[in-house]
């Protein structure tokens, strides 16, 4: 499976917009206890997590705007993981390539998409990110792993996604420690930034954007690390949202697409997502004929 033009995940999935849901996503999947485990043991993510970050994300979206070479970027990303196992402190074994640990991140990709439309840009309809799903679900069919954990369609994976937040996400050691970086920005060194020019400028820069990431976190997260939000928090975090809502469409591509998106799109052209959206339910509907 290659991704292309006038396909959903090619037409929205390079957005910049993406950025404003990454602490979300970061902690959702640390929050996974096998996932967590595998970054505590064997991630150097707490020393360099910039790094990590730059290296990580062009990767996993070459899975759709790679072309050709997608199907071994999947491969490739594959491979990383194969080295990442080991135990629980209770002895109980972890691997990165357990289907449903692996399928918990991929989820999280996939939902990224769809809570960055519906927080800060245009809402899918729920016909929209039942399409969406789909696609995500041929998305991981590239990765070679089992199909066992993957709800067959977007209502069960609702179903899935809250009983993950409810029952099985934890407050790992991974996960506190990121928590921890966001409460003491001073912590999350900056490569680009002299240490002692960065511990003055930390604190009010990254306090802004760690009360935007938790005005992104579900209910349950904020519950989970004893976040607090209060109701003027979340009539000033509705405003930031209309506001980037109104200002996204103005912007120029170099702005909002990130560099492996336009790259892409020069290379084989963007149809826009209605048309995406258009195309995905005639396939559908001509399936079920």
């Amino acid at each position: 499976m290659t991704f292309g033009p006038g396909s959903i995940l090619w037409e929205c999935y390079g957005s910049r917009l993406g950025y404003l849901n990454a602490p979300r996503a970061g902690l959702l999947q640390l929050a996974y206890p096998d996932l967590g485990r595998g970054v505590e043991q064997h991630s150097d993510f707490y020393n360099e997590p910039w790094e990590r970050l730059f290296r990580s994300v062009p990767q996993i979206i070459g899975t759709i705007f790679d072309g050709p070479a997608a199907q071994p970027t999947a491969d490739k990303i594959r491979e990383y993981h194969k080295g990442i196992k080991g135990a629980h402190d209770d002895g109980q074994r972890y691997h990165a390539l357990d289907p449903d640990t692996y399928f918990w991140a991929h989820a999280t990709f996939i939902e990224t998409v769809i809570a960055s439309h519906d927080l800060f840009g245009k809402p899918f309809s729920l016909a929209e990110k039942r399409l969406l799903y789909l696609e995500g679900i041929q998305w991981w069919q590239m990765y070679g792993l089992s199909m066992r954990p993957v709800p067959p369609n977007y209502d069960e994976f609702v179903e899935y996604w809250d009983r993950t937040l409810h029952d099985v996400l934890a407050p790992t050691v991974a996960a506190e420690r990121f928590v921890e970086m966001l409460r003491d920005p001073k912590t999350m060194d900056q490569p680009w930034i002299p240490d002692p020019i960065w511990r003055v400028l930390a604190p009010p820069g990254v306090r802004s954007y760690r009360w935007l990431a938790v005005g992104t976190f579900p209910v349950e997260i904020r519950e989970l690390f004893g976040f607090s939000w209060s109701r003027a928090d979340q009539v000033a975090f509705d405003a930031v949202r209309t506001a980037v809502r109104r200002t996204w469409p103005l912007l120029p591509g170099t702005v909002r697409y990130l560099a492996p998106a336009r790259a892409a799109y020069k290379r084989e052209g963007q149809l826009g997502i209605d048309v995406a959206f258009e195309r995905a339910a005639r396939r559908l509907n001509g399936a079920a004929a």
